[in-house]
């Protein structure tokens, strides 16, 4: 009794201590840390790097994709490199890679930049298939890449030691990604922290899909959503005598509209399905399925998306698996099945690694959006000590949240989690 008791306190001790002022999961999800709140960053340049793949090229009408990129922020001293991974549909230079990568780089590390497999650039340039899903397949390349890009930038870094960091998807990939690793050999990594992250892609992309999917009953419905936030921030500039955005106006944009639950899963949903709307058009384009373009149809530099976008139709993620990802691996492997390919896109193909590798570290929230209870049940048991587990956040709402920055920090560099 006196042991549940000290348990008790201990955990009622720690979650009063922690002080992310968000705790509502969604709204934590769409706001994100307070500019006040989070760890402390210059704005540190980065120069784009251009890697020149052998492969298919963009489509005339994505010219300005051609060739893949991503990013390096070097320190001008030795220093320990780190390989970020972007989260899903993320750019290398997204708000949040170049937030996380100033904080690293803040604290002493050099940081090379690499966007998700869902991303346009890395579809078009980087994957051999086209067609981004099938995690182990995907974080193979993504490997390679990391390979190609640290070869090409070795002559402007001085380095010693490899870690990855990762967050939500790229937290994943990071894992994944040790994995291979810890096989080839190539890297050695040192440590790799893995932010939020999937233990089961699909699993976590019908979440995502659902939030929108079981809360709006029409594309009208959406709009709707969308102009009562319009009108809010415009309603803001006329009382506020400004019609600057910022983080103040948002907040106070927010409890002013008092947005219920229900429209904080659309917007989360609606982010997301922007991302898959993407990943159908670019997908279907590359591969040449005949899903929703016409392969056979010349497509100019000028050429007007609205016919694709309203064949699309708001398609979901699980729509892109069923059409395109699917037929597509099919065709490499014809003893594939939907449960198979499930299968194959958790972290479970990576069981024995996760429990035995000593040099990783996760962190995530107890109220995870895009981790079913059995998710989040799977990595406290697989990952024991090695997982640091915060009361609260939401997906990413509290990763650049000072506490949350200092332990991360603290394991790269000492390998410990506090």
């Amino acid at each position: 009794m006196k042991k549940i008791i000290l348990i008790y306190l201990m955990i009622s001790l720690w979650g009063y201590g922690y002080d992310y002022p968000h705790k509502d999961p969604y709204l934590a999800t769409v706001l994100a840390t307070p500019t006040k709140d989070m760890a402390e960053f210059k704005d540190t340049n980065f120069k784009e790097i251009r890697l020149d793949l052998k492969g298919d090229s963009a489509p005339p009408n994505l010219w300005y994709l051609d060739g893949f990129r991503f990013g390096l922020m070097a320190q001008d001293h030795e220093a320990p490199l780190t390989f970020l991974l972007a989260g899903t549909g993320s750019k290398y230079n997204s708000y949040k890679m170049l937030t996380m990568s100033r904080i690293l780089y803040q604290n002493g590390f050099s940081v090379i930049m690499l966007p998700t497999s869902f991303d346009y650039n890395f579809i078009i340039s980087a994957s051999k298939t086209h067609a981004p899903g099938f995690l182990k397949r995907d974080s193979n390349e993504i490997y390679d890449i990391m390979k190609l890009a640290l070869d090409k930038v070795k002559e402007k870094i001085q380095y010693k030691e490899t870690y990855v960091t990762g967050f939500s998807l790229g937290g994943t990939t990071a894992l994944v990604v040790g994995e291979i690793d810890s096989r080839k050999k190539h890297f050695d990594f040192k440590r790799i922290a893995a932010v939020n992250p999937t233990v089961n892609l699909y699993e976590s992309a019908k979440i995502l899909d659902d939030m929108l999917d079981d809360n709006i009953k029409s594309e009208e419905e959406l709009d709707q959503l969308l102009q009562k936030i319009i009108l809010g921030i415009m309603k803001y500039g006329q009382v506020n005598g400004s019609t600057k955005i910022d983080e103040a106006a948002i907040y106070s944009l927010f409890k002013h509209l008092n947005m219920e639950e229900k429209e904080l899963k659309i917007l989360i949903g609606a982010a997301f399905r922007f991302i898959a709307i993407d990943v159908n058009y670019i997908s279907d384009v590359m591969t040449k399925s005949g899903v929703y373009t016409d392969p056979n149809k010349k497509i100019t530099k000028f050429q007007s998306m609205s016919e694709y976008y309203s064949a699309i139709n708001y398609s979901n993620f699980q729509n892109y698996i069923e059409r395109i990802g699917f037929k597509t691996y099919k065709k490499l492997d014809k003893t594939l099945t939907m449960e198979k390919m499930i299968e194959n896109s958790s972290l479970k193909t990576i069981e024995n690694y996760l429990k035995e590798a000593e040099n990783i570290g996760v962190f995530t929230n107890e109220d995870e959006l895009i981790l079913t209870p059995d998710n989040l049940k799977y990595l406290k048991e697989t990952m024991g000590s090695r997982i640091k587990i915060y009361p609260h956040g939401g997906h990413c709402g509290n990763m650049f949240y000072e506490d949350n920055i200092a332990s991360m920090v603290h394991y790269l560099k000492r390998g410990e989690l506090r």
